[in-house]
C-alpha cells in the first residue's frame, strides 16, 4: 500500500465559491478506499444538513463504483455521514450511561421546547427589575404585529440562552456577566462627575421655561409646523414640571430636550424664548456621558444573563427528569461527554479511520469543540470550507475558530485553485471581487469552463429610491428586467447537456436581503405574469387556513356563531355578507347544509385524535375540494397539509409539557388555542414551499439562502441594505483563540459582547463603531456569497439612488458602501472596475418610470382536469394482521371421529391457567424425554400432575406411530396471508409427519371436550398455512387434542384447503 502525506494527520482545504469542494471530498475519500487506508465503513463524516449528508454519501458510493469498488460501495451505506446533530444523538445514545442520560431519549420537538422554556421563564426572579419597568429598557408592544411587551422580552431571553447554549459549559459561568459589564463601563467612556447637579440644572431650565412662556412661546408663531413643535415641547415641559422623576430614569426625555424648537429664518418665537430654549439644550446636551443610561443598560443586560441562565437550568432539570432531549442537547451533551470520559472517546475513535468535516467555518464554538475533540485525535482529518462564505453569524457560527486553527497549522492548508461554475467572464469579476474584498486572504480560481456568447455582468443603475411615490422603484425595474430576459429569447447554457437555449424562470434567481423586501419583488413579477418561487409570510391569514379553522370552531362548538358567518362568507360556496348576516339575525344560519354537517360531527370530535377530527372536517367542507380551485391550488392543498401537520405535532406534543404551559386535553378547542399561542414564533407563519426545486418559476431567496445555490443567471439586488450591528445584539468573542488546539481554554475565555441602545445616538454609535470591524467582515462575505450565485450571467441592482456619504461621518453604513470601499468601483465605457480590473458589462440607466411587459409562455397552464369532484366510494378495511383465531370460513366445523386416548383427568387438573405450562409438559414428553426430570421447576406442575400428562403423551405418540406418524414436530411458528391480504402468524402445537403426508394437532384443555366448535376456523387456517409454507408435506387431517378429556377429534382433509 502506498502512502502519501495526506494519509495521516490534518489536512485543511479553503474551496473558494465553485471550486468543487464536495469533488475533493469524494475523490479524496474514494483513493484512500481505494489504497486500503480507508475502510469504508469506518468513515465518519459530518455536514449541516440531511440533503448535504445524503448528497454526499451517494457521491462516495457512485465515486467507488466507477472505479469498480462494489463491495466497498455497498459498505459505504454502515459508514456514518450525518449531519451533526445526528453524530452528537449517536454519541448519546451509544455511551448513554457513561453521559448518565436516558437509554431512549425522546427528541423534543421546537413546539414543546418552547412550552417549557416559558414555563421556566415564567417562574425564573431574574427579570424582576425589568418586568417592573420595561419601558424604562426599551420594551415596547407593537400592536401591528401583535406582540406585546412580554413577548419582546421573551424573545430576548431567549436570543440570550441560544447563545449560552451555543458556549457549552461556559455558558452557565455566572462570570461572564461581570465581563459584559466591564466591556460596557470600557465603551462607553468617561461620564458626568456629577449627575445630580445635571439633572438639578435641567430642571431648573425647564422650570424658567414654564414660567416665562406658560402658553409655550406660540403667542407670536402661526405657521401649522412650528407651532405643533412648540405645543410637543410644551407638553414635555409641563410633564417634567407634574413629575421631575422623569428626569431621574427617562432618558429619552433628556434627549428630547436636547432639540427644542428654536427661531429660523421664517419663524420667529418671542424674544427671550430663544434663550431659555438653549439654556435647555445645553443643560440636556450632558445626556451622551451621563452614568444613569450605563447604568440601565448595565442593570438590563446582567438580568437578560442571569435570567437565561437561570431557565437554562430549571430547562435541563425538567428535560432530563422527563428523558427528554433537543438538539442543542446533541451537541453540548456529546462534547461534554468527550471532554470529560477519555474512554468514549477512545471508543469512538476505535471505530473510525477518517474524520470528515464540511463547511468547517459555520460551526458555532460547542460544535467546534466537539468535532475537534475527534478531528484532532484521528489518523486522518480532512476539513473543508471557506472562511469567506461564513454568513451564520446570526445563528452563532463563529468563523474565527476555523480561521485561527488554519493559522496555527499552515502546512496543512491545501487550498483548491479551480472554478468549475461560472463562466470565464464571470470569474474575471468574481477574482476581481475577492482580490478587493480580502487582499492577500484571497485565492484566486481559475476558470474550467468555456466562454459563453453575452453579457456575463449587467448593472441596473436605479435613480429613484425604495420610498418615492412619483417614481418607479427599484423592485419595478428589476423586475421589468427578468421578464424580459424571459420574453426576448436571452440564452443560457443547459447544466445538463451544455447547449445554449432560451432562458426560463426556473434559470434565474433574484437575491434579496429582506423577507418583507422580497414580496414586494415577487408582487411586481406576478404583475408581469412571472411565475415565482418564494418563501413568504402569511400562513395563518390565508382564507383557507383562517376558513379551515373556523371550521373547526364551529364543529367544536356549534354554537359559535362568529365561526359559522366566517366559514360561509369566508370558505368554500361562500354565501354574501348581507345574506349570511340575514341567516343569523332570522336564526336560519345554522339550517345552512355545511353547518348542519359540522354540527352532526360534535359529538364525535370530542372523542377522537385531532388528525382524524380534522380530516372529518375537511371532509364535511369540501375544503380539499375549494383548495383545488384556487388560482395557485398547489399552495393552497400546501397550507392545508401544513395545518394538518400541526394537527399531528399536537397530537405528539408531550401531555404534560402542554399542560404545563395551560393546554389540557386534547380536543379541537385546545389544539387551536396552541395554534394561537404559537403564532410569535420564528417562521411560524411561513408558507409551505410546494414544489420544492421542481418549479418552474424565478426564486426569490435572501442572500443568506443563497449559500451553496447556483443559478444560470442570478439578479442581486438590495445593495442599499444596513449593515450596522442593530443594538440590543449580543455575540461572543474569545481571548484565547492562539490555543485553538485546547478547545477547552478557548471556551473558558468566551466573553459576551453586548451593543446596547441608547437615547442618546452620541452613545449608541460608539458601541456600534467598537463593532465595525465585525460587521464590515460580516458584510464582504456576504457580498462574496451573493455574487458568486451566477454560472452565465450576474445582474446588479445598482443602488445610484444612495446619498453621498458626509464627509463627517464617512464609514460604511449599508452593503454598497463596503463594495465601494473596498473595490474601488467604478462604471464607465461599458466597464465595471472591480478592484483596478475592467470588466465589460452592459450599463443601464434606468429610466423614472419601468414599463410592464407581460409575459406569458404558451407552455405553461394548469393541470388538467378528468371529471368532476366526487368522493371515493366507501370501502371495506381488511386488517393487515389477523390471528389464526381471528379467521373466519363460510363452512360449519365438519362431522369429526373421536379417538380416546384415557380417562379424563379430575377437574383440579384441568385449570385453564395452567394451559402454557401443560403445553410445555406435552412437548417435553414427546419430543424430549430426557428432559422430563426439568419440568417441575419450568413448569410449576407437581408430580402427579406431570404423570398424567406423561401417559397422556405416551398414549397421543402411540397412537401417531401406529397411523405411521412418526416424526414429530412442536411448537411451528408460521406466517401465511389470507385471500385479501391480511397476514397470519402462527404458532403450531404438534405437526405429525409421516410418508403419506401429515397431521395438524392443537392441544386444548377446559372446554367442552368434544367436536371442533369454534376452533375449526383456526385450525382450517392452520392447514392452510402448512400447505402454503411447508410445502411436500401434504395435510391429510386436523386434530383438536382435548388433554384434559383424553380425548382426540380428527376430520380427514382434501388435498387443498385453508388460505393461499
Amino acid at each position: 500500500m502506498s502512502q502519501n502525506p495526506s494519509d495521516f494527520g490534518l489536512v485543511i482545504v479553503p474551496a473558494g465559491a465553485g471550486a468543487g469542494k464536495t469533488h475533493r471530498i469524494k475523490t479524496q475519500l474514494s483513493d484512500w478506499v481505494k489504497r486500503k487506508v480507508v475502510r469504508p465503513e469506518r468513515i465518519l463524516a459530518v455536514t449541516f444538513t440531511e440533503a448535504a449528508a445524503g448528497e454526499l454519501r451517494e457521491r462516495i458510493r457512485a465515486g467507488l463504483l466507477v472505479d469498480g469498488l462494489v463491495e466497498e460501495a455497498m459498505a459505504v451505506e454502515r459508514a456514518y455521514v450525518s449531519t451533526i446533530h445526528g453524530l452528537g444523538l449517536r454519541i448519546l445514545t451509544e455511551h448513554a450511561l457513561a453521559a448518565g442520560a436516558s437509554l431512549q431519549p425522546r427528541h423534543l420537538v421546537d413546539a414543546e421546547r418552547d412550552l417549557l422554556i416559558r414555563q421556566a421563564l415564567a417562574h425564573a426572579r431574574a427579570l424582576d427589575p425589568i418586568k417592573a419597568a420595561p419601558e424604562r429598557f426599551g420594551y415596547q408592544a407593537n400592536w401591528q404585529k401583535g406582540e406585546t411587551v412580554e413577548d419582546a422580552l421573551r424573545a430576548r431571553v431567549l436570543a440570550m440562552i441560544d447563545l449560552l447554549r451555543g458556549l457549552g459549559d461556559t455558558g452557565r459561568d455566572p462570570s461572564l456577566i461581570a465581563s459584559a459589564l466591564a466591556r460596557l463601563d470600557r465603551v462607553y467612556g468617561v461620564t458626568l462627575a456629577d449627575p445630580v447637579a445635571a439633572r438639578d440644572a435641567l430642571l431648573a431650565a425647564v422650570l424658567a421655561m414654564l414660567a416665562a412662556f406658560p402658553d409655550g412661546g406660540m403667542a407670536t408663531v402661526t405657521a401649522k409646523g412650528p407651532r405643533e413643535t412648540l405645543e410637543k415641547n410644551l407638553s414635555l415641559f409641563r410633564r417634567i414640571e407634574r413629575d421631575p422623576a422623569l428626569l431621574d430614569h427617562d432618558w429619552s426625555v433628556w434627549q428630547s430636550l436636547r432639540g427644542l424648537f428654536v427661531s429660523n429664518s421664517r419663524t420667529k418665537t418671542p424674544e427671550a424664548y430663544d434663550d431659555l430654549a438653549t439654556a435647555i439644550m445645553q443643560a440636556a446636551d450632558v445626556l451622551p456621558t451621563h452614568p444613569g443610561p450605563l447604568t440601565d443598560a448595565k442593570l438590563h443586560l446582567s438580568c437578560l444573563i442571569a435570567c437565561a441562565q437561570e431557565v437554562m437550568g430549571a430547562y435541563e432539570t425538567r428535560k432530563k427528569a422527563l428523558g427528554l432531549i433537543d438538539f442543542a442537547d446533541m451537541i453540548a451533551g456529546a462534547e461534554r461527554l468527550l471532554r470529560t470520559d477519555p474512554a468514549v472517546r477512545q471508543a469512538v475513535l476505535d471505530e473510525i479511520d477518517c474524520v470528515i468535516i464540511d463547511e468547517f467555518q459555520d460551526t458555532n464554538p460547542v460544535q467546534f469543540a466537539l468535532l475537534w475533540q475527534l478531528g484532532a485525535r484521528a489518523p486522518r482529518t480532512l476539513l473543508v470550507g471557506d472562511v469567506k462564505q461564513s454568513i451564520m453569524g446570526f445563528q452563532g457560527a463563529d468563523p474565527r475558530l476555523s480561521q485561527a486553527l488554519a493559522e496555527a497549522n499552515p502546512d496543512a492548508t491545501q487550498p483548491l485553485d479551480r472554478n468549475w461554475r461560472s463562466t470565464p467572464a464571470v470569474m474575471q469579476f468574481v477574482n476581481a471581487l475577492g482580490a478587493g474584498l480580502f487582499g492577500a486572504r484571497y485565492n484566486p480560481l481559475a476558470p474550467t469552463r468555456d466562454p459563453v456568447p453575452g453579457p456575463a455582468l449587467e448593472v441596473l443603475q436605479t435613480v429613484k429610491g425604495r420610498g418615492v411615490r412619483n417614481s418607479s422603484k427599484p423592485q419595478e425595474h428589476v423586475a421589468e428586467r427578468i421578464t424580459r430576459i424571459l420574453t426576448s429569447g436571452e440564452t443560457i447554457t443547459d447544466r445538463q447537456t451544455g447547449a445554449m437555449r432560451a432562458a426560463r424562470p426556473s434559470d434565474i434567481a433574484l437575491l434579496i436581503c429582506r423577507h418583507t423586501t422580497a414580496g414586494r419583488y415577487a408582487e411586481e413579477l406576478r404583475v408581469r405574469g412571472v411565475p415565482v418561487r418564494i418563501a413568504e409570510d402569511g400562513w395563518a391569514a390565508n382564507p383557507l387556513v383562517q376558513a379551515a379553522r373556523a371550521a373547526l370552531s364551529y364543529a367544536a362548538n356549534p354554537a359559535d356563531a362568529h365561526a359559522g358567518l366566517l366559514l360561509r362568507t369566508f370558505g368554500p360556496d361562500p354565501l354574501s355578507l348581507q345574506d349570511a348576516m340575514a341567516a343569523q339575525i332570522d336564526g336560519r344560519l345554522a339550517d345552512d347544509p355545511v353547518l348542519m354537517r359540522l354540527a352532526a360531527l360534535s359529538d364525535r370530535l370530542s372523542v377522537l385524535p385531532v388528525g382524524i377530527a380534522l380530516d372529518l372536517v375537511l371532509d364535511a367542507t369540501g375544503m380539499r375540494r375549494w383548495a383545488a380551485r384556487q388560482p395557485d391550488a398547489a399552495q393552497a392543498r400546501a397550507d392545508l397539509l401544513r395545518l394538518e401537520a400541526e394537527a399531528s405535532d399536537f397530537e405528539s406534543a408531550h401531555r404534560d409539557l402542554k399542560a404545563a404551559s395551560g393546554f389540557h386535553g386534547e380536543t379541537i378547542k385546545v389544539f387551536l388555542g396552541w395554534l394561537d399561542a404559537r403564532s410569535g414564533d420564528r417562521d411560524f407563519d411561513r408558507r409551505p414551499d410546494p414544489s420544492a426545486d421542481s418549479a418552474e418559476a424565478v426564486e426569490i431567496v435572501t442572500w443568506h439562502a443563497s449559500k451553496g445555490r447556483e443559478w444560470p443567471i442570478t439578479v442581486v439586488a438590495e445593495f442599499d441594505h444596513r449593515i450596522e450591528e442593530w443594538p440590543g445584539t449580543t455575540t461572543t468573542r474569545f481571548d484565547a483563540l492562539d490555543r485553538i488546539d485546547d478547545m477547552s481554554a478557548v471556551l473558558a475565555s468566551a466573553a459576551l459582547i453586548h451593543t446596547p441602545g441608547f437615547a442618546a445616538p452620541e452613545a449608541e454609535r460608539r458601541f456600534i463603531e467598537d463593532r465595525r470591524v465585525d460587521f464590515e467582515a460580516n458584510a464582504k462575505n456576504l457580498l462574496y456569497v451573493a455574487l458568486t450565485r451566477a454560472r452565465d450571467r450576474l445582474v446588479l441592482e445598482w443602488p445610484s439612488f444612495l446619498k453621498a456619504r458626509n464627509e463627517e461621518a464617512p464609514e460604511a453604513n449599508c452593503l454598497f458602501h463596503v463594495l465601494e470601499d473596498n473595490c474601488a468601483t467604478l462604471i464607465a465605457g461599458g466597464m465595471l472596475r472591480i478592484g483596478g480590473i475592467d470588466c465589460p458589462a452592459v450599463i443601464t440607466q434606468l429610466p423614472e418610470h419601468a414599463t410592464a411587459t407581460d409575459y406569458a409562455p404558451g407552455s405553461v397552464s394548469d393541470a388538467p382536469l378528468f371529471g368532476g369532484y366526487a368522493p371515493m366510494p366507501p370501502t371495506s378495511l381488511t386488517p393487515w394482521r389477523l390471528q389464526p383465531s381471528q379467521a373466519t370460513t363460510a363452512d360449519a366445523a365438519p362431522d369429526s371421529r373421536g379417538v380416546i386416548l384415557g380417562a379424563p383427568w379430575p377437574q383440579t387438573v384441568s385449570d385453564v391457567a395452567r394451559g402454557t405450562a401443560l403445553h410445555l409438559a406435552v412437548r417435553t414428553f414427546l419430543t424430549r424425554p430426557d428432559l422430563a426430570t426439568s419440568l417441575p421447576s419450568a413448569t410449576g406442575l407437581d408430580e402427579a400432575t406431570l404423570t398424567l400428562v406423561a401417559e397422556r403423551a405416551a398414549a397421543l405418540k402411540a397412537w401417531l406411530t401406529d397411523q405411521g406418524y412418526t416424526k414429530l414436530h412442536c411448537e411451528i411458528p408460521v406466517l401465511g396471508r389470507s385471500a385479501e391480504g391480511a397476514e397470519i402468524p402462527g404458532t403450531i402445537d404438534l405437526l405429525a409427519v409421516g410418508p403419506e403426508g401429515c397431521l395438524l394437532i392443537d392441544h386444548k384443555t377446559g372446554g367442552a371436550g368434544v367436536g371442533f366448535g369454534p376452533y375449526w376456523p383456526q385450525l382450517l387456517a392452520y392447514s392452510g398455512l402448512v400447505d402454503s409454507v411447508l410445502l411436500g408435506h401434504r395435510m391429510r387431517g386436523v386434530g383438536l387434542h382435548w388433554m384434559d378429556h383424553g380425548r382426540m377429534d380428527l376430520v380427514e382433509l382434501p388435498a387443498t384447503v385453508g388460505v393461499e
